[in-house]
């Protein structure tokens, strides 16, 4: 039999390794858009694709039942959408209470300048592409938030141009006073991070290593009670720490 038939994707792969391979779901209503999708995951030896639902209410009882690694979810869907289907699976057990780890949530966009997808950075999602972004960049983002660290398309660009979810009268007066919990340290890696650096450019800038970045990061969000990269970068941004 000739081989060519079953060859996959034509796409860089990741090196294979003793890691378990990264479980990822995959929620879209297109029908077509969700068989390219798949056929992109499963080519990949370090991913697995676990299922996909074609709507909210289905997202949410796929992922609390299979307990994915990274979530590509759909924006727009009918009946529940994206937002609201990705902050029902951040407040369902086993999420809520921590008892397990939390799923990194990528939204997937029509359009890069898009109110809806800050409001989804809100409710917990770790990042965003847009569906004509390259598949590299789709299997970048995957494998960045699953590490914890910054994805591929940088939240800024929606950032910068959105209006600010926090009411002018929440917003300190000096904008560093928002990160006043932070430690000297901490506040150098967050102003970093804020500007999309991934963890590798962060260890470079402040001359530690990429583990002591990812420990600060993690100290971090717990002192500002956010939940992912992505929320660094708005908050950053929604209180005027972060310019351009």
């Amino acid at each position: 039999m000739d081989d060519t038939d079953t060859q996959p994707i034509a796409v860089a792969t990741a090196q294979p390794n003793l890691a378990p391979r990264i479980r990822v779901a995959l929620v879209d209503d297109q029908e077509l858009f969700v068989y390219g999708m798949r056929m992109l995951v499963e080519s990949q030896p370090d991913l697995e694709l676990i299922g996909t639902a074609a709507d909210g209410e289905e997202a949410v009882e796929l992922v609390v039942a299979e307990r994915p690694d990274v979530v590509l979810m759909d924006i727009r869907m009918p009946g529940l959408n994206g937002i609201a289907a990705t902050r029902r699976i951040l407040e369902a057990a086993p999420y809520a209470d921590e008892t397990g780890p939390r799923p990194r949530i990528v939204m997937l966009t029509t359009f890069r300048q898009d109110e809806a997808v800050l409001q989804a950075m809100h409710n917990g999602a770790s990042a965003y592409v847009t569906k004509d972004a390259t598949p590299e960049m789709l299997l970048d983002t995957i494998r960045a938030v699953h590490a914890g660290d910054a994805p591929a398309m940088p939240v800024g660009r929606i950032a910068r141009g959105a209006a600010p979810a926090v009411a002018p009268a929440e917003i300190a007066p000096r904008p560093d006073l928002a990160i006043a919990a932070l430690s000297p340290r901490e506040r150098e890696i967050f102003l970093l991070a804020a500007k999309g650096l991934r963890n590798s450019e962060i260890a470079a800038a402040a001359f530690v290593s990429e583990a002591t970045v990812k420990t600060h990061v993690r100290n971090v969000l717990a002192k500002l009670e956010l939940s992912s990269r992505a929320q660094i970068v708005v908050f950053a941004y929604e209180h005027r720490l972060v310019t351009g």
